[in-house]
């Protein structure tokens, strides 16, 4: 299966703005560090998860 265009710049835009919005919530709304760690950790363990369930026809 082919890849589509332009998946990695979103993948690549994505991160960036998720680095972005996670500054903003430790120095502007005084969310610890750790906090933001395990939520990102927690997340993307998440995000696997849904995308193991639901990618059973993907080689």
């Amino acid at each position: 299966m082919a890849q589509k265009p332009g998946l990695g710049l979103m993948m690549a835009g994505s991160l960036i703005a998720f680095a972005g919005f996670c500054i903003v919530l430790v120095k502007v709304f005084g969310v610890e560090p750790y906090a933001v760690l395990l939520v990102v950790g927690v997340g993307l363990f998440g995000l696997g998860v849904v995308r193991r369930l639901t990618g059973a026809n993907r080689d």
